[in-house]
């Protein structure tokens, strides 16, 4: 059936259609290559300055206003603060700071100075160079300068303003030569992640030939760009350019063709495309802490999502390397916008085989795939307050209030808890890392990740090194926002491997566990827990069995905490609404009942009455259980440990446990003493639990103590019968209490039962008194009880 061009069903199409397709502006770019390569890989390209499609590729540097303007779907092909190493000025001086820590390792570009700042330095080199008898050639390029526009050879200072901007490096006399001319690399990089950062190599590239045979530099031809210089855009000028594109001739060849030659001459090439390796991750490190604070200031809502799988950002890099001739790499400079001009079949070969790889791997994806759409709403910044650590289930109380967990010797409780959460994030974080490594290796290409790498030791060094850099790079700044870097509460943590994270896990579990001398590390028999085994023959399988049984408990604590928190008082035969407001007038002046409560809990009860009396919130709480926790073998559970060693502490010496809740002048007066009894460290939800209960338990026992005050006022004033008949204890009958037949064998005092409580069974309570007024005293003491307890 046609659906009509204006109706409401044709434009939902028209939506579903546009969020499953890729589409990718290329209004910023004037490369031609770029649009037929995304058209290729199905997406669909617009030329035109709108601000809705889903990647953009720009050729020039970006605005940090056009990163606040990106939508969470969308991507760009730049980094924010990556000029911190393609402009030459910026690179030489980040690369100096390094020097200061590690002198040897950042020894791949030449000597350095930036003019007009240094130019007293340079001038001083220069003199002591002409005192000693030794000349050096100088290479002066402008600081932002591009395609060889501007840079000439002098030996001297004169031809060199003190004013003007340049960068002043010693010249490399000595190359490594290619069929007698001078050549660089173009090594093209693909970075597509910055926290932590994410390194790819193209395997190929091109290398690029002067077109005059090279000679020693000498005053005669240091004007002779065509013979210094191997930047494409100068040397194809030259009516000696080489445009022989088969990939032994011309003045253009690839570097796939380049290496296998020098394998053929006996050069060690593994060696070589090591140190490429060692000096591109070296290079990006110098930026590394600009590139994330850059980042975070831009996209902040990114930064504080937990779900974080790729970048809103990424960037192709072009490196310029120079070979001496021993074949050490220099660093000549690092290329923002590369060119994807393609005058030549070559050209075309291997630049769309850079751009075809990197958009694969950048993992754009269409608005309708997107995998949580939680993103699409700003999360606040979190406030740098202690609270920030608290579980959301937790209330924001006050400091008096029984439910604040925050308490002072509940410290090591949380710092448990905090180093818990660190570690699961870190878990969940490699587990991500671990996914997207499947990508990668699916969507690489020709492309090599070069970081992070899995020697171990290498990424130690690196890992040192990054740290290093975020310290230097960002002295004297007023903002020092790379505590990621240089944390040490988290660095470790941050370094662990994912066997390393799941061992410490266990290790804080079975902490917890050894005073209930019950091992998670067993597979549990009930039929709840038996859903949570994983199905894995590695060795880690008894670990993720373990940590899945501990997850399943936390998350049913913290259900039952609700249900226990929403949970309001309640006493037998009395409505809901009559006991609460029973509790809150003897709540209102504790103080004036405080030494009556206690001398009718300890004294005008025993012990089978006040057990009796904590029975219903007992079987509640055991009900609660069986409902959250769906299994009948409730001795495997260990809240329920705990809850029944809580009642076993209220009753305790004859109910002093519950008397110490009473204390007004520390709520939490009780908690000490229970936790030394049970020699146990509580986790947030099972403390607010047994808090919980404790509160239940007082408020039956401060109903039972308020119907036992009317009912003793009632007997007072014989003309309010009928108040006594509906204020007294549910449905007890008194005069059963007062009959006691002597003529039975065993004198038995029968009590009546309330028959609409379960938990309430037939009880009797034996005395065998060897007097009549033995016997008379016990009678009284029943009948007083029995109009509160039953």
């Amino acid at each position: 059936m046609a659906v009509a061009a204006g109706s409401p069903q044709r434009a939902w199409q028209m939506r579903k259609k546009k969020l499953n397709v890729i589409t990718m502006n290329v209004y910023g770019t004037k490369y031609p290559i770029v649009q037929s390569v995304a058209k290729e890989l199905g997406m669909s390209v617009v030329n035109e300055d709108v601000n809705d499609s889903t990647v953009y590729w720009v050729d020039s540097g970006i605005p940090l206003e056009k990163f606040l303007e990106l939508k969470p779907y969308q991507k760009i092909n730049h980094y924010p603060g990556i000029g911190e190493i393609t402009r030459k000025d910026l690179l030489a001086r980040n690369m100096q700071k390094m020097r200061r820590l590690h002198k040897e390792e950042y020894s791949y570009v030449p000597r350095t100075w930036v003019l007009p700042a240094e130019y007293g330095a340079l001038s001083y080199h220069m003199r002591e160079l002409k005192r000693k008898g030794r000349r050096k050639i100088l290479i002066i390029k402008p600081h932002n300068g591009a395609m060889g526009n501007g840079i000439f050879l002098t030996s001297s200072l004169d031809k060199i303003s003190k004013d003007e901007q340049f960068v002043a490096q010693e010249y490399l006399e000595r190359p490594f030569l290619l069929d007698g001319f001078k050549c660089d690399l173009r090594i093209y990089v693909l970075l597509t992640d910055v926290k932590p950062p994410r390194i790819f190599l193209y395997r190929d590239g091109l290398v690029r030939l002067s077109t005059q045979e090279y000679n020693f530099p000498s005053n005669s031809n240091l004007d002779q760009q065509f013979m210094h210089l191997t930047n494409y855009s100068v040397n194809k000028h030259s009516k000696s350019f080489d445009k022989d594109e088969r990939t032994d001739k011309g003045s253009k060849r690839t570097v796939r063709y380049f290496m296998g030659w020098l394998r053929q001459n006996g050069y060690d090439v593994e060696r070589l495309w090591s140190q490429l390796q060692d000096l591109i991750i070296k290079t990006i490190f110098l930026a590394h802490p600009h590139l994330v604070h850059a980042y975070q200031a831009c996209r902040p809502s990114r930064v504080l999502e937990g779900d974080q799988r790729s970048s809103q950002c990424f960037e192709i890099l072009g490196f310029d390397i120079l070979l001496d001739e021993d074949l050490k790499p220099w660093l000549l400079e690092v290329n923002r916008s590369p060119s994807f001009s393609t005058d030549s079949k070559l050209d075309a070969a291997v630049k769309s085989g850079v751009l075809r790889d990197a958009l694969k791997l950048a993992d754009i994806r269409p608005i309708g795939m997107q995998q949580s759409s939680s993103h699409l709403h700003v999360m606040p910044r979190p406030p740098s307050t202690r609270r920030q650590s608290m579980p959301p289930f937790l209330p924001h109380t006050s400091r008096t209030s029984p439910f604040d967990c925050l308490l002072d010797q509940e410290d090591s409780i949380y710092e448990a808890e905090r180093k818990k959460k660190e570690l699961k994030e870190r878990l969940a974080q490699l587990r991500i890392e671990r996914e997207r490594e499947e990508y990668e290796e699916l969507n690489m290409g020709d492309y090599v990740r070069i970081y992070p790498t899995r020697n171990v030791l290498k990424m130690k060094f690196y890992n040192r090194l990054i740290q290093d850099s975020a310290r230097v790079s960002l002295v004297g700044r007023s903002v020092v926002s790379m505590t990621s870097c240089t944390s040490k509460s988290k660095g470790c943590i941050q370094n662990m491997q994912e066997n390393e994270v799941l061992e410490l896990l266990m290790q804080y579990e079975d902490e917890e566990a050894v005073s209930f001398n019950y091992s998670y590390r067993r597979r549990p028999s009930t039929g709840s827990y038996q859903s949570l085994a994983l199905q894995d023959s590695s060795p880690m399988e008894a670990v993720y069995t373990a940590m899945a049984i501990r997850e399943f408990e936390e998350e049913q604590t913290q259900r039952t905490m609700i249900a226990l928190n929403s949970m309001k008082p309640f006493y037998p035969g009395k409505s809901m609404e009559v006991v609460e407001k029973a509790v809150s007038k003897i709540q209102s002046s504790m103080e004036e009942h405080h030494q009556k409560l206690s001398s009718f809990w300890l004294t005008s009860l025993d012990n089978c009455k006040r057990k009796q009396l904590l029975t219903p919130v007992r079987e509640k709480v055991k009900h609660l259980m069986h409902l959250y926790w769906k299994t009948s073998n409730l001795e495997s559970i260990r809240l329920n440990r705990i809850s029944s060693q809580l009642f076993n502490f209220l009753l305790l010496r004859g109910g002093q446990g519950l008397i110490s809740t009473l204390e007004t002048s520390s709520e939490s007066f009780w908690q000490p003493i229970f936790k030394k009894r049970l020699d146990i460290v509580l986790t947030v939800a099972e403390l607010v639990c047994c808090r919980r209960i404790v509160e239940l338990c007082k408020s039956t026992l401060i109903a039972a103590y308020s119907f036992h005050q009317l009912a003793k006022a009632s007997e007072r004033s014989p003309s309010s019968a009928a108040v006594s008949k509906s204020s007294s204890l549910p449905n007890v009958s008194q005069k059963a209490l007062l009959t006691c037949t002597s003529s039975q064998s065993s004198r038995q005092c029968s009590s009546a039962v309330p028959p609409h409580h379960s938990s309430y069974t037939a009880r009797h309570c034996t005395a065998t008194p060897r007097t009549r007024g033995t016997m008379t005293i016990l009678m009284r003491r029943h009948a007083t009880a029995a109009s509160f307890t039953k």
